[in-house]
C-alpha cells in the first residue's frame, strides 16, 4: 500500500492527517500500541517542521507512506529551512523545561530514521518502521 498527503504547513491539518494515517496503519497490521508511537513520531516531526522549517508563514508539506513485507516507510517532505534532526544533540534528562523532546522521540521509536541530505527542494525525512516487530 502506498498513499501520498499533500498538506499545508498549519497544525489544524494534523488531526484528520492522524485519524487517516491510524487508518492505513491499522490495514497494514501494526497494533494499537505501535499505530500511537508511530503517529506520535509523524505528528511530532509535522509539528517541528510547521513551527521551525516554515516559522509560522505558509508551506507546503508531503506525508507518503510505503509498505513493504518487511517494513514501513514513512517519507516527510517540505520546503522549509534546511535542519537535519538525525545530527541534533541528544536532550538533557530530565528536562528543566518542557518541550525539546520531539527529536528524541522520533528517534527512539522508529526503527530507522535518516535526512537525505541531496533533496534540493528542502527537506526529506524517512521514518521506518520494521515489520519483525510486529
Amino acid at each position: 500500500m502506498n498513499k501520498k498527503f499533500e498538506l499545508v504547513a498549519q497544525s489544524e491539518v494534523l488531526p484528520p492527517l492522524r485519524r487517516d494515517l491510524r487508518q492505513i496503519l491499522t490495514q497494514i497490521g501494526w497494533n494499537k500500541k505501535t499505530t500511537a508511537e508511530i503517529l506520535l513520531a509523524v505528528d511530532e516531526a509535522l509539528t517541528n517542521v510547521i513551527r521551525h522549517a516554515y516559522q509560522g508563514t505558509f508551506g507546503k508539506m508531503t506525508v507518503q507512506i510505503e509498505d513493504a513485507p518487511e517494513r514501513t516507510e514513512i517519507i516527510l517532505e517540505d520546503q522549509g529551512k534546511k535542519f537535519d534532526p538525525t545530527k541534533a544533540p541528544l536532550p538533557e534528562l530530565p528536562r528543566q523545561k518542557p518541550g525539546g523532546l520531539g527529536i528524541h522521540f522520533i528517534m527512539t521509536i522508529m526503527d530507522q530514521v535518516f535526512y537525505d541530505e541531496n533533496y534540493k527542494e528542502g527537506n526529506r525525512l524517512h521514518l521506518i518502521k520494521l515489520k519483525s516487530k510486529i
